[in-house]
């Protein structure tokens, strides 16, 4: 960042500072010591599921000390903006024990920011209640290599603890703490989403959103429904088309799971007469969305464009219909921003220049006129892990790391699942890393210098995350008791979306056996898997 942007984002840099490090140069001697059986670092979404389940589960009871770097539970929606929304049911997120549903007015029981916030603060109550040894830390920055935090009054408290589980590898990226990757000349009013209430309407104030995911999308509702800022006053930069997850009628409870995306991806190939061709390329993924938009499963913004991106975003009807009236402010075919000018012009990565339609209206420069709303962090990016490498969920040195297992939906679910493998005493270290296949970590090569893309639509090869998902739900079917658990479970996406036990493993397996015949896995690689 260059010039006054800086100045928009001094928040930015210190809560960075504040993120828990795997090592550290400078070991303090700890003034004080703590001990537990099991330190979880990370109380948003994937640590409190992690700890719900782990104290429902473990064979005798257990001590937690559960630590976050914010001041209460809840990880990144105390950082949210206040507009926001859960994306999926309120039956599907959350916890083990606990509805969510049951904290939410929402109609179609999409939780806000403070129900959710409310949600997990009750959760230490109910734990104390239940006799649970919890103790939660806030504002605290763990230090992995000294084994040590620094806590509000600025001590530094040593942590002896049997187990330590890092509950904040997946932490997503937000605006309000992730700054932009394009650089930004002086005098442009950049903000996060989270700084649009306060903006206003304005007198004539012109908005251009940069990002085209569901931040990007919400901020647009938000200036159209909320603040009532007319179409003309609006542009959008989409550099890439997403597919949006439909949420309506007669099924707003539900969602798409990537089970069930496997399933409608194979019969829309063997419709299409089976062609090999597709299996190289993104039409084997594709032909799967478009049977889906046929059955008013999923949207698109642009109605004559494919998209290119799926980040499971979930729209209404109604929401969706509002984004393609904003069709004529969307910008796009021109790739990701790279820079915004001092005038207020947009240089793009590919070195061509756009001004914005108002730019010079009334003899004033497009920067004057404009507030410039920052949507590109890229939430499933997880920057605060990228640069530590990919390590097994479970180590030899008593560390948990909480991981991606199971695609959409899945945080919660992740989080829950390796506490219950954690919980298995008859399982070995090896056992419980063998039910935890990780997607291969991405291609060594010099790092993209506007940020990797997350969610591109491309051929499915053996180790793309949804045939790591099939695998890994295979797994837990064959492992006694598992099963039973999971189709028990609040959380597991195919039990709210009301399949049986039964119904689940056949589903699994009719997937499998589609994969083989259509060449995406070899019958040797299953039987090896």
């Amino acid at each position: 960042l260059s010039g006054m942007a800086v100045g928009l984002f001094p928040h930015n840099f210190a809560a960075l500072s504040r993120l828990a490090v795997r090592s550290s140069p400078l070991v303090s001697m700890a003034t004080e010591t703590s001990s537990c059986d099991y330190l979880v670092v990370g109380a948003g979404a994937s640590g409190m599921s992690f700890v719900d389940t782990l104290l429902l589960h473990a064979p005798e009871p257990v001590s937690v000390t559960l630590l976050d770097k914010r001041e209460q539970p809840g990880g990144h929606w105390n950082d949210a903006y206040d507009y926001v929304t859960l994306h999926q049911p309120a039956r599907n997120y959350g916890v083990e024990s606990t509805a969510l549903e049951a904290f939410t007015q929402h109609p179609e029981k999409l939780a806000s920011r403070d129900e959710i916030l409310d949600y997990y603060r009750s959760l230490l109550s109910r734990w104390g209640e239940a006799g649970h040894r919890v103790s939660f830390v806030g504002g605290a920055a763990y230090d992995f290599g000294s084994a040590s935090y620094v806590d509000a009054s600025g001590s530094r408290v040593g942590v002896d603890a049997s187990k330590v589980v890092d509950a904040r590898y997946t932490e997503n990226d937000l605006p309000l703490l992730v700054p932009p990757k394009f650089s930004v000349g002086d005098g442009v009013d950049l903000i996060p989403p989270n700084q649009l209430p306060a903006r206003g309407a304005g007198e004539g104030r012109r908005y251009c959103v940069l990002g085209g995911g569901k931040t990007g999308q919400d901020a647009v509702l938000f200036l159209r429904q909320t603040l009532g800022v007319p179409l003309d006053r609006i542009a959008w930069v989409v550099p890439h088309l997403p597919w949006i997850t439909a949420r309506d009628p007669p099924s707003p409870l539900r969602q798409n799971t990537c089970i069930e995306f496997i399933a409608s991806a194979l019969e829309a190939h063997a419709a299409a007469g089976s062609p090999p061709s597709a299996l190289s390329s993104s039409a084997f993924l594709q032909s799967a969305f478009a049977k889906l938009e046929e059955e008013g499963k999923v949207y698109r913004i642009l109605p004559d464009d494919t998209p290119t991106k799926f980040m499971d975003a979930t729209l209404n009807r109604r929401e969706a219909e509002l984004l393609r009236e904003s069709a004529p402010s969307v910008i796009r075919g021109r790739g990701r921003v790279a820079s915004l000018s001092s005038t207020g012009d947009l240089v793009f990565a590919d070195g061509s220049e756009l001004a914005l339609p108002w730019a010079n209206e009334g003899g004033r420069s497009a920067a004057e006129l404009t507030t410039y709303v920052h949507c590109t962090a890229g939430a499933f990016n997880f920057g605060a892990s990228a640069a530590e490498g990919r390590r097994p969920v479970f180590s030899s040195e008593g560390e948990i790391t909480v991981q991606e297992l199971f695609q959409f939906p899945g945080f919660c679910f992740n989080g829950a699942v390796v506490a219950w493998l954690e919980c298995q005493r008859g399982l070995s270290l090896a056992q419980k890393n063998a039910l935890c296949e990780l997607p291969p970590p991405p291609e060594e090569g010099e790092a993209p210098p506007l940020g990797p893309v997350a969610g591109q639509v491309g051929p499915l090869s053996a180790g793309h995350p949804l045939l790591v998902s099939l695998r890994n739900l295979r797994r837990w079917y064959a492992t006694p008791g598992m099963g039973e658990w999971l189709h028990g479970l609040r959380l597991f996406s195919l039990a709210m979306n009301g399949y049986s036990l039964a119904e689940g493993r056949a589903l699994v397996e009719k997937n499998c056996d589609g994969l083989v015949e259509a060449g995406l896995l070899t019958p040797p690689e299953e039987e090896r898997r």
